[in-house]
């Protein structure tokens, strides 16, 4: 029987190399953090200055269900918004939560593996990590049976990785986002109950 490890979040905090760039005026960002200063947000008033899908993502870390102090949630928002920031795409200059949006814009349920065979393991788990941010939002779902159990196949490095099904806000996320020209248009209609990306 294979088992879901769950992501600790302020283990992925402590691990993290991630440095900000001083100067973000030529990177591209998505709306959800084009206009935040980041460095202005806290516990107390994160519903005022976030969007409300990231709001709602991040209340789940805040007291009382969580333990984020406002110096954990700034660098918990600092971190997904590198994920929102254009990465390794020059052609495009897209952000890396928005390569895979477009990836997955076919609506056809994958693995990171399948999608992105030629890259390299840590690499792979960065895009993991995104797709766990897409997620929180909404966009994504793992695969699971009626039971509520991943499933999961074996990738090309013969492990046992997750599918991953995409859900109609990835696609609203792109269209607000004015990538609706680069979405594919090779869609399958998505399957009730299988929806569940938690």
């Amino acid at each position: 029987m294979l088992i879901d490890p769950v992501e600790d979040w302020l283990d992925v905090l402590d691990k993290t190399e991630f440095k900000p760039d001083t100067d973000a005026s030529h990177v591209y960002q998505s709306y959800r953090f084009a206009s935040l200063d980041i460095d202005d947000v806290s516990v107390e008033n994160y519903r005022e200055k976030l969007v409300g899908s990231l709001a709602d993502q991040v209340e789940m870390f805040l007291p009382p269900s969580g333990s984020f102090e406002t110096p954990d949630l700034q660098r918990y928002l600092k971190l997904v918004s590198t994920y929102e920031t254009s990465t390794t795409d020059l052609m495009l200059g897209l952000s890396l939560a928005d390569q895979i949006r477009l990836t997955f814009s076919d609506m056809k349920t994958s693995t990171i593996c399948d999608r992105y065979p030629d890259i390299g393991l840590a690499e792979k788990r960065r895009y993991r990590c995104v797709a766990e941010y897409l997620i929180r939002q909404g966009e994504l779902s793992k695969l699971r049976d009626g039971n509520g159990k991943l499933i999961k196949k074996i990738g090309n490095m013969q492990k046992a990785v997750v599918l991953y099904r995409p859900l109609p806000k990835l696609l609203e996320t792109l269209k607000r986002s004015g990538l609706a020209h680069l979405i594919k248009k090779c869609q399958e209609p998505l399957l009730v109950g299988s929806q569940n990306g938690k």
